[in-house]
Parts: structure tokens; C-alpha cells; sequence
């Protein structure tokens, strides 16, 4: 049943229209949501799917995140990735490369996802326009769209299941959608510090670059 319900969730991600009208008040009701935490752990599968709708690929792994500015996001399967921000830098680790990246953090960095559950509403209202376009007693559907042409993103949808994100819908600048669902998450747990500081093994290749 849970399962059935993430297939329908992601339906309506995708593909509902946007019949509400933008909310003057839309990123204060998605600051109070986030507001409501400062750790963030869960674990999450994310399909992406091509612009005619086929899906391209499935992976799985867990996300924490200590908000501000702080996370860990570990893909397992099919390829293992690890992302880690201390609020600073961004590193970016793929062992079967045997390479690691050092980026500036950046609120509309390539990990849209992370970078939202940081929960930095007023920075992503200053790279978004963010509307409300679903909202009962339980659910709450935002939508997020770019206000320059210069970011990873065309849109992003965010899915609040009683005040707790339970989806989110990335969609990039060439219609590639990204559906992120959470599974068994938990929201102020405790968390350890290590867990968002990151050395490159020995001998993996480090890039450091100056662009997010």
C-alpha cells in the first residue's frame, strides 16, 4: 500500500497542473514547515525519468541533513556516490572513480534536493519564486520556479505529508524529472558532526574547484 501511494504521490507531482494562485505568503508557510526541525535523516529512492517520461534510472542510499548549511548523501545503489557539506564546501566522492570534488556550497547547487531539506528559505527566495499550490490539513504541495535562467533547475515541487517532506520533483533544464520519495524518516535526531566533515581517502584524485 505505501508503495502504491509514493506511485501515485509521483504521479501528481509530475503532472498536476498549477490551478492556485502564487500564495504572497507561500515561503513563510514553507519556512514555518522547515522551521520545524534542525536534523533531517531518512533514507530515499530517486527515479529520474527522460523529458517522453521513461525512466533512466533508480538509485537508493540515505540523507542527513543539519540544518544550516549541513549534509550527507549517500547513494548505494547502483553506483556508490558520497555528498558531504559542512556548510562551507560541498565534497563530492564517487570511489569507483577513485575521486573525490571539493565545490563552495551554494544554495542552488546540483543536489537540489539536499540543498532544500537545509531548509534556507530566505536564500532559495532569492533564486526562487515559491507558490502553494496545494494545501489541506494533512498535505501541502509547493512549487519552486527559477527566477534567472542561470540554475540547474526549470522547477521543483516539494510534497509535505503531515509537516514532514515526504517528496520532492526536480525538473532540470532539459525536461529530466527526478522524483526523490523518503522512507522511514526521523526529524531531530541526534546527530553527529563527523558525519558532515569529509577527508578524501588515500589516494583518490581531489579536484578543487571554484564553481558550485
Amino acid at each position: 500500500m505505501k508503495r502504491f501511494k509514493q506511485v501515485v504521490i509521483s504521479s501528481v507531482l509530475v503532472c498536476m497542473p498549477v490551478f492556485a494562485l502564487a500564495a504572497g505568503k507561500a515561503a513563510d508557510q514553507l519556512d514555518k514547515l522547515l522551521g520545524d526541525y534542525s536534523h533531517f535523516s531518512a533514507e530515499f529512492e530517486q527515479v529520474t525519468r527522460s523529458n517522453d517520461n521513461l525512466a533512466v534510472a533508480v538509485s537508493q542510499g540515505e540523507v542527513s541533513v543539519s540544518r544550516p548549511g549541513k549534509f550527507r548523501w549517500i547513494t548505494s545503489t547502483p553506483y556508490p556516490q558520497t555528498i558531504v557539506s559542512d556548510g562551507t564546501y560541498v565534497w563530492i566522492y564517487d570511489p569507483d572513480l577513485e575521486q573525490a570534488t571539493r565545490k563552495p556550497f551554494s544554495v542552488a547547487g546540483n543536489n537540489g534536493a539536499a540543498h532544500i531539506l537545509n531548509g534556507d528559505v530566505a536564500a532559495l527566495a532569492k533564486e526562487y519564486d515559491i507558490s502553494l499550490i496545494l494545501n489541506n490539513d494533512s498535505e501541502q504541495l509547493f512549487q519552486l520556479l527559477p527566477r534567472s535562467d542561470e540554475g540547474n533547475f526549470q522547477s521543483i515541487r516539494l510534497f509535505f505529508v503531515d509537516g514532514v517532506m515526504s517528496e520532492l520533483l526536480l525538473i532540470d533544464l532539459l525536461g529530466q524529472k527526478t522524483t526523490v520519495m523518503f522512507n522511514n524518516v526521523e526529524v531531530n535526531a541526534t546527530l553527529s558532526e563527523a558525519l558532515f566533515q569529509f577527508a578524501a581517502p588515500e589516494g583518490v584524485d581531489v579536484i578543487i574547484s571554484d564553481t558550485p
